[in-house]
């Protein structure tokens, strides 16, 4: 399972850059997360809890740094903080992905992985304030 985690977790280093990551190898932050145009700053710090089930059980939820608003000042709808996670607060955002639609396969190449959660993260920002509620 842990070397599983290493692979996604290089992947994600890859395409994000600078990561840390947990001694567990239960959660990971990206450090500068780079937000598409309409957002209030242009990068922030991004968390992802993996549930005890991963890669079974998809990750739900993400966390930004709290502060994080659309540059026109409108209201974020499923977006809420502070929210308390690895003893700080964070801004969360509701994201969840289709347990029916995640399918993980033991090469974690040509499955559903944590890149590909991130990529549903990508998806999300980039339609600015379309979140569900």
């Amino acid at each position: 399972m842990d070397e599983r985690r290493l692979k996604e977790l290089a992947l994600l280093e890859q395409r994000y850059g600078e990561i840390e990551h947990g001694p567990n190898l239960d959660w990971v932050i990206i450090k500068a997360f780079k937000l598409p145009p309409g957002w209030n700053r242009e990068c922030t710090r991004l968390l992802i809890i993996m549930p005890p089930g991963y890669p079974v059980t998809p990750p739900d939820n993400f966390y930004v740094d709290t502060g994080l608003r659309l540059a026109s000042g409108a209201p974020l709808s499923g977006y809420s903080e502070p929210v308390s996670q690895l003893g700080q607060n964070w801004g969360q955002f509701s994201h969840h992905v289709d347990s029916n639609t995640w399918r993980p396969s033991p090469d974690n190449l040509s499955g559903d992985n944590l890149l590909t959660f991130m990529l549903s993260v990508e998806r999300r920002f980039a339609e600015l304030n379309q979140w569900p509620s």
